[in-house]
């Protein structure tokens, strides 16, 4: 689906949210490793300590870069992994586009961030992933061989969720591909069929005695820092998702509802659920990558 050509571009960020997301840029030191090397890229992983920490377990910050190889400056895609398992997924697409000649970063799973147990304190720990992964664009300024003026970001599930947070509040990205994300962060961990957060969701519950209605409750008062709010920051025209009609892991009625905060940018709709999208994969990275390479070379840099 086309986006909507009655479509007048993205809102601009009230400074009392522009406020909230302030800091510093990082300007530290960080450590590089080589991991493995092809004809077509070489894998560092890189680290470094974050500067701006409004949760206790916040402060370390991994990333695995694919330096393409070649001459001239590169565009940079982050990839942002899903929310449990490997990062076979975000390695799979972070090689594709390396290969095609943009630079890649995986930015890894806080895995701190997923022991957070109390309602009141998600909303932080949202903030922080924002702050986290904007100290990662100060790093990507630093690299010579990087053309900051196209920077794109692409996340699958969660980190497609992650991915519109980022996007709608750091102008630096310009181009964002969103997979089998959604709005309404309350929402989609009251109602996901995922096995791993169901666990954890009846586990709360029972400790808690609430009910998933007070569940749902509770996190719709506490969190702000959500797709749904910030999407209208997000351009649309410089942005594609990935849609699958059955998925109730991220349930497709929080992904259409995200499509339309934003300004229903290109879409794609995938016939199956959240996990029998796998057998779309070379598909998504062909569209992917084709959206990426199209929009890096006509759009301009955002104001």
């Amino acid at each position: 689906m086309p986006m909507d050509a009655r479509y007048g571009g993205p809102s601009k960020v009230p400074e009392t949210i522009k406020s909230q997301y302030t800091y510093s840029p990082y300007q530290g030191p960080y450590s590089e490793t080589l991991v493995r090397e092809n004809k077509f890229y070489a894998i560092k992983q890189i680290e470094f300590f974050s500067i701006k920490n409004i949760i206790p377990s916040a402060g370390h910050i991994t990333m695995d870069y694919y330096a393409a190889k070649g001459q001239g400056k590169k565009p940079l895609v982050m990839v942002l992994p899903i929310l449990g398992g490997s990062n076979k997924v975000a390695e799979l697409f972070a090689a594709w586009f390396a290969k095609n000649g943009m630079a890649a970063l995986i930015v890894h799973r806080h895995k701190a961030y997923k022991k957070i147990k109390e309602i009141d304190t998600m909303d932080a720990v949202l903030r922080q992933i924002v702050f986290d992964h904007m100290q990662v664009l100060d790093w990507v300024e630093t690299r010579k061989e990087l053309d900051v003026s196209n920077i794109g970001v692409f996340g699958v599930s969660m980190g497609g969720i992650k991915a519109a947070l980022v996007s709608s509040l750091d102008r630096r990205i310009k181009v964002s591909v969103f997979v089998l994300a959604g709005g309404d962060i309350p929402y989609i961990l009251s109602h996901s069929t995922d096995k791993g957060v169901r666990k954890r969701r009846e586990r709360y519950l029972q400790k808690n005695g609430l009910s998933r209605e007070q569940f749902y409750i509770g996190l719709k008062n506490n969190i702000t820092c959500d797709p749904l709010h910030y999407a209208p920051y997000i351009d649309a025209e410089n942005s594609l998702m990935v849609l699958a009609l059955f998925d109730s892991v991220v349930p497709f009625s929080k992904g259409w509802q995200l499509r339309e905060k934003i300004g229903t940018p290109e879409t794609i709709y995938l016939l199956g659920g959240h996990y029998s999208s796998i057998i779309y994969v070379p598909y998504i990275k062909y569209k992917a990558l084709a959206f990426f390479k199209k929009k890096f070379k006509t759009s301009q840099a955002r104001p």
